[in-house]
């Protein structure tokens, strides 16, 4: 299927259905209003010159202009480039310079942007304010009078780029991974085998649509579902719409699920509509999902996977929870089973593991993506003997349970979003006062881990954790900058001279468990 098959299958089941809504404002649409939108911005691209396979990108939060436009680009058949508006101006910039981004969508909330956007990405053609008209770009509505609602297709091509989701690179530079049209095939089919949806589904979007929140939509849309949008994750405005618009999915990380949990508020709504909370990314700990499986019900399920292999790769199911409550508690700790179109496997030295072996988990499945966008030797890294290295370890238990233990790499998952230590380490090391450090992971209550960096400082050097940490914000933004900077006097080394990591994070997870979902 192409990827604007989804919305146009929803389409067809209720043209008259509301699509989607402005959680704030109250502002919708129906699916009718949204398809011929897509179509008069897609005959806009058309008419200016961008073709299928071109490259556009959006810059918003979860407002319904920008999920349209998105939609648009997927009726023509040009891949969007997902940044992330929580990353700095610099790093979108870059990225967009460095995946050959030729129009730029935005929302006049970024408009004090541009100027940045436009000197490191200076190879984009246009730029569009969405909701207005701002600064030298046209406004959404006036960069598309003229054109009409005039329906056109384009060819199928399972193998043509979908999208391109931006990565963190081990090396500093940027990586985006390719996503061709049959893996969001997967993705859907996966989410329908594993929690069939036999009903209009309401899907509260308060996570990012630039990440896994934004894959579950394209299943909401395909079952003529309504998608609920929060720009801002306003703790009290989710809790009241869940009981409002009876909500039936939601996708959150589990920052944000232990901050629902402790909501004074909390006992005060109906959740029984409630049928798929998804959760994932990021480590949830076992007691939080049992206390949100009694406010929330039997609707808790999680979904491990890559954008590289097109997740869901495992699935723990609201079943499969509710029956580790009742006889195998400590099942809440894995990340679940192979779903039905991937196979996944634990894998040492290139041989494929038995259950109870600890190893790499590989995966195989139609869903895996094209390769890293102009770097070839980043996606021969990820690929042995037919099978896509995650970089996570784990095991398999007999029941086909997967557990992951620890990572390959030195990645991070803080509040549901993957930071690699070395972009960190290598930003404190621009700074004069830094003269070695070393990132790591730290458990936290909220964040499931924290960066933390213990640091060497040069000599005769005087700085704050707090003013390191105003620095790491400026140059990568507050989701990757370290929430904790431990002066040290002296880092450990192995012989050879070289940090050793794992002896700084030991420190912190002395008496802990390291659980990664």
């Amino acid at each position: 299927m192409n990827g604007i098959d989804y919305f146009e299958r929803g389409w067809s089941a209720g043209r008259d259905t509301v699509c989607l809504i402005d959680g704030v404002t109250r502002e919708q649409m129906t699916y009718d209003e949204v398809r011929a939108l897509t179509f008069r911005i897609g005959n806009a691209l058309k008419g200016r010159g961008y073709n299928t396979g071109g490259h556009g990108a959006i810059l918003a939060l979860n407002e319904i202009g920008a999920f349209v436009t998105y939609l648009s680009l997927f009726r023509l058949g040009m891949a969007p480039i997902t940044i992330n508006s929580r990353n700095s101006v610099e790093e979108n910039a870059s990225l967009l310079d460095a995946m050959d981004c030729e129009i730029l969508f935005y929302t006049s909330a970024f408009e004090q942007a541009m100027d940045t956007v436009r000197r490191f990405a200076p190879r984009i053609k246009e730029y569009v304010c969405i909701d207005s008209a701002a600064g030298s770009a046209p406004s959404l509505d006036q960069w598309i009078d003229g054109y009409g609602a005039d329906e056109f297709e384009i060819p199928h091509d399972p193998n043509r780029l979908l999208l391109i989701q931006p990565t963190g690179g081990t090396t500093g530079r940027p990586k985006g991974v390719m996503v061709a049209h049959r893996g969001m095939e997967t993705h859907v089919a996966n989410m329908m085998a594993m929690e069939p949806c036999d009903y209009r589904p309401i899907y509260l979007a308060a996570a990012p649509l630039t990440h896994a929140a934004g894959y579950l939509m394209q299943t909401v849309l395909s079952q003529n579902g309504t998608g609920i949008l929060l720009s801002k994750p306003d703790k009290q405005l989710i809790l009241s719409l869940v009981e409002e618009f009876r909500v039936t999915h939601t996708f959150l990380p589990p920052t944000l699920i232990y901050e629902l949990l402790d909501h004074p508020d909390i006992g005060k709504f109906d959740y029984s509509s409630m049928r798929c909370f998804l959760y994932g990314a990021s480590p949830m700990a076992p007691e939080k999902v049992k206390r949100a499986i009694e406010v929330f019900g039997a609707s808790m399920c999680q979904a491990y996977g890559q954008a590289e292999a097109s997740y869901p790769n495992t699935f723990l199911s609201t079943k499969d929870h509710v029956e580790a409550v009742r006889h195998a508690p400590a099942r809440l700790a894995s990340c679940g089973r192979a779903t039905p179109f991937c196979m996944v496997a634990i894998m040492k030295d290139g041989q494929l593991q038995p259950d109870g072996e600890i190893g790499e988990l590989v995966i195989r499945t139609t869903g895996i993506m094209l390769g890293y966008y102009k770097d070839a030797q980043a996606t021969a890294e990820v690929a042995q003997n037919g099978w896509h290295l995650t970089g996570d370890v784990g095991y398999r238990d007999a029941d086909g349970f997967f557990y992951i233990v620890d990572r390959k790499k030195d990645m991070i998952i803080t509040g549901g979003f993957n930071v690699f230590s070395i972009e960190v380490e290598t930003v404190l090391l621009s700074h004069p006062a830094v003269q070695n450090c070393a990132v790591v992971g730290a458990p936290d209550p909220k964040w499931g881990e924290r960066i933390l960096a213990e640091v060497e400082l040069a000599q005769g050097a005087s700085i704050t954790e707090a003013e390191l940490i105003a620095y790491c914000k400026e140059k990568i933004g507050s989701l990757k900058a370290p929430k904790q900077i431990v002066i040290a006097n002296e880092l450990p080394r192995s012989a050879v001279g070289k940090i050793l990591k794992r002896e700084v994070r030991a420190k912190y997870w002395a008496d802990k468990t390291r659980m990664v979902n």
